[in-house]
């Protein structure tokens, strides 16, 4: 599989390409008052409204830090959600050190060994050139009050 790298505080993480719609630079966002910290606020993405959410922040309360590879990946609903349509809905995820992307077979990937309540979007574990990679499960990134404040449902949805 096809991963993009980032990093949180000093760890390498990744996310698969596959779902990956687009990766931008840093916008000016829209704060969301009374929010979860680690959410950014809304931006513009191509007409459409999306949520950002600072990785570092959730994961160490510790916000991103304005670096150039700093960047927001950008990604469908549709694929974390098969509820929805493609172009819908999208989250961003903004992240440091966003530069590359590597090949890493499913088979190299194992569990971390913990499940973490407070982290449930950590998933599986890769060995890559002497470090350890931590794959990002994006579909569980979300609380489900929080996807039903980001992502509300049209009264059409609700009848």
């Amino acid at each position: 599989m096809l991963v993009l790298t980032f990093m949180i505080g000093k760890y390498i993480y990744g996310l698969k390409a596959a779902i990956v719609a687009e990766v931008v630079p840093p916008a000016i966002y829209k704060e969301l008052p009374r929010s979860p910290e680690y959410v950014k606020g809304i931006f513009n993405y191509r007409g459409t409204t999306t949520p950002v959410v600072d990785l570092s922040m959730l994961a160490t309360d510790t916000p991103c830090k304005p670096l150039m590879s700093t960047r927001i990946i950008v990604l469908d609903t549709a694929d974390l959600d098969s509820g929805k349509n493609r172009g819908e809905n999208y989250l961003g995820l903004l992240a440091e050190n966003i530069t590359e992307t590597i090949k890493i077979a499913d088979a190299d990937f194992d569990t971390s060994g913990l499940e973490i309540p407070d982290a449930p979007w950590l998933g599986k574990v890769a060995r890559i050139n002497g470090c350890m990679l931590q794959l990002v499960e994006p579909h569980k990134l979300l609380s489900d009050e929080l996807r039903l404040v980001l992502f509300p449902k049209d009264d059409a949805e609700l009848e």
